[in-house]
């Protein structure tokens, strides 16, 4: 499955699921993605304005783009978190250490990148594997 079919598939028939796990590849080329979603959004934004900071219509207009875009992001990064946490055999609730400033981020980050386990079979099967 190629990288954008998942963060489609992640973002639109996963949008609010929080049940279930998601495999470390699929998680990854969602992440993926969606920061290069992000970084064109930005990129874009300081080629054609002169900077994000720059006090242009077109500069607002993008900073607009952007905050609709990182918060219609929000619940599908969150439930991908989620399943990521449940295949690794974690609770879920982990993804709450993202409120601790730098440290809770890194932690998260670390969790998420380890391997699945069988501990992870109790919290369902994987929804992502759109085949």
């Amino acid at each position: 499955m190629r990288m954008f079919d998942i963060y489609v598939h992640t973002v639109t028939q996963n949008y609010l699921r929080f049940d279930g796990r998601m495999s470390r590849a699929e998680f990854w080329w969602f992440a993926l993605c969606n920061f290069l979603i992000i970084l064109a959004i930005v990129l874009l934004a300081g080629l054609l304005t002169g900077g994000l900071q720059s006090h242009s219509l077109l500069g607002s207009l993008f900073m607009i783009v952007y905050g609709i875009y990182v918060l219609a992001m929000l619940l599908p990064s969150l439930g991908a978190e989620v399943r990521r946490l449940h295949d690794t055999g974690l609770s879920g609730w982990l993804v709450l250490l993202n409120l601790i400033p730098y440290l809770g981020g890194l932690i998260v980050l670390i969790l998420l990148a380890m391997p699945a386990k069988p501990d992870g079979a109790k919290y369902g099967a994987y929804y992502d594997s759109a085949s």
